[in-house]
């Protein structure tokens, strides 16, 4: 891919449970994206990613959730525990895995994936892209370290308000998406009746 001139661009690839050394050289020198779907990789047994390996070499992670199919929770939480989780196993070692490396990837990573600039951090002018989490609940306190109480502690039930562009989509068990939610699940339930028809 690498000789037909695929990753010119810029670019990346999911999983990346299987590099080779040169596949790790293209990617430092292309600037390319590791997106990691450990729960995905969990479900279809096929394998862990090296992400202390990647991160280590400079090379920028994101992490994923795949699809619905092969990762059914689809919880960004979920995936930074089991990111964060998986490394320590795999490398013997319980400081790997870091928690501040596995937030960044499922945040500034994602953006940087996705090459959205104007909404990797919280700075004026950049796009308002926030959620804000419940601190005083159980699992959050006491609080003495929030990056891991985010990744080895945190879960979707703690998000209070999720905001995109300035816009509050969601708050307090509430979302604002201009459609009736039981609509959207009404619609996707006919899908799935669908497809398991067919």
């Amino acid at each position: 891919m690498d000789k037909l001139g695929l990753f010119d661009y810029g670019g990346g690839a999911f999983h990346c449970v299987y590099l080779s050394e040169n596949d790790i050289r293209i990617f430092k020198e292309k600037n390319l994206t590791i997106v990691t779907n450990p729960g995905s990789n969990c479900k279809l047994a096929s394998g862990v990613a090296p992400i202390d390996r990647y991160i280590k070499e400079g090379i920028i992670l994101a992490i994923g959730t795949d699809g619905a199919g092969s990762n059914n929770g689809l919880d960004f939480f979920y995936e930074m525990r089991l990111a964060s989780s998986l490394q320590k196993i795999i490398n013997n070692d319980a400081s790997a895995g870091q928690a501040l490396d596995i937030l960044k990837a499922a945040t500034i990573g994602g953006a940087k994936a996705l090459r959205l600039d104007n909404c990797d951090i919280l700075s004026e002018g950049k796009l308002a892209d926030i959620i804000m989490i419940d601190l005083l609940r159980p699992s959050m306190q006491p609080i003495n370290n929030i990056k891991k109480n985010l990744v080895y502690s945190g879960s979707k039930d703690l998000v209070k308000m999720t905001m995109i562009n300035g816009q509050i989509r969601y708050m307090d068990g509430q979302f604002f998406v201009n459609q009736p939610i039981d609509e959207i699940y009404k619609k996707a339930q006919e899908i799935t009746d669908n497809l398991r028809k067919n």
